[in-house]
């Protein structure tokens, strides 16, 4: 029953996810020659898809080095995980750490990738492409997260393509439609960094994963010790009990108070405007008298 339920709650979230890709506009999806392309012609075993999001199967990218799989892992325990990664992001002057996936994310990531982790063998990985709503300048964004997820030193490694950025259905830039087959939403790659925009803010239990040729951190590429992230979100109260941990309720209260900020500053910019009437119609009678002046 627990199966069937989960299931169900995979697909509502996926006609969800998809809608929020039309929530601005039909989305065009590029005409791939053959139906093999419709996933950037990557070969792999399909978990689930929706558009261009996907969460799949594939060979690992550095053959001869295995990884330690099949892997168990609950879809709870990867919950857990996944909702301890936060990103340092900041928004009208104020840096603040926000979460890496969205709920919808969060959900079809946590019931798809453990199903992946079980079948794969010790040369595949578990790619994903996920776009989820997320805080924006003014508004909520649609942002595009990608990433190769696999197990290696008793380790769960996930190396990101992208974290989250901005997606757009056209270039801003000529207001065409983006062939995705010449600029495809990739996974992370273990052969190189991809820089992400926004940083990982490292939690206890995840570190970066150390490039042994260079001696250099990776700032794509999070290690996390499984066992110690469920035992730290265990101690602050945030896994799935429906406690409300002292961090939420922080955050909360954060969020209250900017936007009492952003409220005052409105107050006091409709005051300065109100102050500077006069002046304005004085000027505006000004260019009156100019533009009558023969």
């Amino acid at each position: 029953m627990r199966r069937m339920v989960n299931l169900g709650s995979i697909i509502v979230v996926s006609l969800v996810m998809s809608m929020s890709l039309t929530g601005c506009g039909t989305l065009t999806r590029d005409k791939a020659p053959t139906d093999e392309d419709i996933i950037l012609g990557q070969e792999g075993r399909t978990l689930w898809e929706a558009g261009l999001q996907y969460v799949k199967i594939v060979d690992s990218d550095k053959p001869g080095i295995a990884n330690e799989h099949p892997e168990s892992i609950t879809s709870e325990q990867l919950r857990t995980v996944l909702s301890s990664l936060y990103v340092n992001n900041t928004i009208l002057l104020r840096e603040r750490q926000e979460p890496v996936f969205s709920p919808a994310e969060l959900q079809i990531l946590s019931a798809t990738i453990p199903n992946g982790l079980s079948q794969a063998g010790p040369e595949e990985d578990i790619t994903f492409v996920s776009i989820g709503l997320h805080k924006g300048t003014i508004s909520r964004e649609r942002k595009t997260n990608t990433g190769r997820v696999f197990m290696s030193g008793g380790r769960l490694n996930i190396v990101f393509g992208k974290i989250h950025e901005v997606f757009r259905e056209k270039d801003p830039a000529t207001n065409q439609p983006i062939d995705r087959r010449l600029h495809p939403l990739l996974p992370g790659s273990r052969n190189f960094d991809s820089n992400p925009s926004l940083p990982i803010a490292l939690d206890e239990g995840q570190a970066h994963y150390i490039d042994p040729e260079t001696g250099k951190e990776r700032s794509d590429w999070i290690v996390i010790d499984i066992a110690t992230v469920l035992a730290i979100a265990k101690e602050r109260g945030s896994g799935d009990d429906g406690r409300v941990s002292p961090e939420l309720l922080e955050d909360v209260a954060r969020s209250k108070q900017e936007t009492g900020n952003l409220r005052e500053d409105v107050g006091n910019l409709k005051e300065i405007l109100f102050d500077m009437s006069d002046e304005i119609d004085r000027l505006k009678k000004e260019i009156e008298d100019l533009k009558a002046t023969p």
